[in-house]
């Protein structure tokens, strides 16, 4: 009898067991085949949330020229951390907000996002601009200590680390065109000439490219010229 009921007994265990594994795996394959759409809707939430934001804050922009006719960049400033703090945040997914001045005007601040402005160009154009300067920064830094460029340097972009990376010579990068670099996605990289001075720069997405280049490595801090554009 006792035999029997111990029997039972690890019986009705090990079918339990093997439930209990079928439900985890049924339970993985679920998620598995949830994910990708919960990263779509997720993303799209950001998107409408950060549009939603940015029209509020650039409300708040329109209403800070309207009550003088005039703003500068550090008003604006103001306002959009006045946004932020009112709204938590602007862009939900860690989006880098900029000022750039309106086409109409000179005294009219229009709020871009990093990551999910409609202006593509623009905001291609600002994300090189912002990678640019932290790449100026960090050489200047290693140079200070007299140490070499660096092969890659890590910036923060859209609340993010992002690597450029260091090549010998320019690269003639467009979005989607490069195959000896195996260009997928966003990439940056950077040349310097011979005494370690900052030469050329690139910052490519999939939608743009952005380049830097010296027009003369003896006036680096003032030979510079950049534009984003399409092929």
């Amino acid at each position: 009898m006792r035999t029997t009921l111990r029997g039972k007994l690890h019986s009705d265990r090990g079918v339990n067991r093997l439930v209990a594994i079928m439900a985890t795996l049924l339970a993985v394959l679920v998620l598995a085949a949830l994910y990708p759409t919960y990263r779509l809707y997720k993303r799209h939430a950001d998107e409408a949330g950060c549009l939603a934001a940015m029209k509020k804050a650039q409300d708040m922009l329109d209403v800070e020229y309207l009550s003088n006719y005039s703003l500068t960049l550090e008003e604006a400033q103001a306002v959009v951390e006045r946004s932020k703090w009112e709204m938590d945040t602007v862009c939900p997914a860690g989006g880098d907000s900029h000022l750039v001045l309106r086409e109409d005007s000179e005294q009219i601040y229009r709020i871009v996002c990093g990551l999910h402005d409609p202006d593509t160009r623009e905001r291609t154009r600002l994300n090189a601009l912002s990678a640019y300067e932290q790449l100026k920064t960090s050489l200047y830094e290693a140079k200070r200590r007299g140490r070499e460029a660096p092969e890659t340097v890590t910036v923060t972009l859209n609340g993010r680390a992002f690597t450029i990376e260091r090549q010998s010579e320019p690269n003639e990068l467009r979005y989607g065109t490069d195959s000896s670099t195996g260009y997928k996605g966003t990439v940056s990289y950077y040349s310097v000439d011979e005494e370690e001075n900052l030469f050329w720069f690139v910052y490519a997405d999939p939608n743009h490219a952005a380049v830097w280049r010296a027009e003369d490595s003896r006036v680096i801090r003032v030979g510079w010229s950049g534009d984003a554009f399409s092929d």
